[in-house]
């Protein structure tokens, strides 16, 4: 039997990168998975490969930000799994940019909308729980980015650690009722479609203590962890899953050369 198994998940953001690990290795360990996006043709790919391995997914569309997105979602996995066990608030949007030059566009999308997507559904989720009197499992997505600043990235950085503290509070607050929240920080992880320059990555693994960079395939296994049952000790904790980069970190990162070694 697997970890995860009849276990229904909600994996927001996961037609991509560290979401889409997290809802294939959710699927085989036995998790009815709901696939989430905003692109139609990458989660039905998501959803096509969970079930040519044998396991048990299916997706829905949706814009997070958008007010009636937590009732829409809590509806839709009742309509096809019967209620919800797991959600993983994986979705974050992102935008460097210099602080001098960040307008309140930009601020709402990057922190208000994203903490107030994050914290509505994380509501309606854990209340829906709590009338079903089920024990369930929420796991936030937050980042190293949490711990230290960045440059270019004041907003992604806020909003990060926002996600930690609230982890805290919604630990203490939902405990009683046997709701699980933990948070998963992942450092500079490479995905499958990887944008960033060699000489940025390159500067990012040598503030680690491990050879290579994580990759999201790394990411994955900690979130799980967090969704089973063998972290049933475990609430308001954030697990940073960096390579070791927060215990040792330059204090510079070199962007417009490449590092010599």
């Amino acid at each position: 039997m697997g970890r995860l198994e009849g276990k229904a998940a909600l994996i927001t953001g996961s037609s991509s990168g560290i979401g889409y690990e997290t809802a294939k290795l959710f699927a085989a360990e036995g998790a009815l998975v709901m696939v989430m996006g905003r692109n139609a043709e990458r989660c039905e790919a998501v959803v096509k490969e969970i079930r040519e391995k044998g396991g048990k997914a299916e997706y829905t569309l949706c814009d997070l930000y958008a007010e009636d997105a937590p009732e829409v979602l809590l509806k839709r996995m009742k309509e096809v799994f019967g209620g919800i066990d797991i959600l993983v608030n994986n979705a974050a949007w992102w935008k460097g940019q210099p602080f001098l030059e960040t307008n309140r566009a930009d601020f709402r999308k990057g922190f208000s909308d994203y903490i107030e997507s994050v914290y509505f559904l994380s509501q309606a989720v854990s209340q829906d729980m709590i009338n079903e009197k089920k024990k369930g499992k929420i796991i936030h997505i937050a980042s190293t980015a949490a711990y230290y600043g960045e440059r270019g990235m004041s907003v992604y950085c806020a909003a990060k650690a926002a996600v930690v503290n609230l982890t805290r509070a919604m630990a203490l607050e939902l405990g009683p009722h046997e709701i699980y929240v933990n948070a998963v920080a992942p450092g500079t992880t490479v995905t499958n479609n990887e944008k960033r320059p060699a000489h940025v990555l390159e500067s990012f693994r040598l503030m680690g203590a491990l050879p290579e960079l994580n990759t999201a395939e790394k990411i994955a296994p900690a979130v799980l962890f967090l969704a089973s049952g063998e972290s049933d000790g475990i609430t308001g904790e954030t697990l940073a899953v960096d390579g070791g980069c927060v215990q040792i970190r330059m204090p510079e990162k070199l962007y417009e050369s490449p590092i010599l070694l």
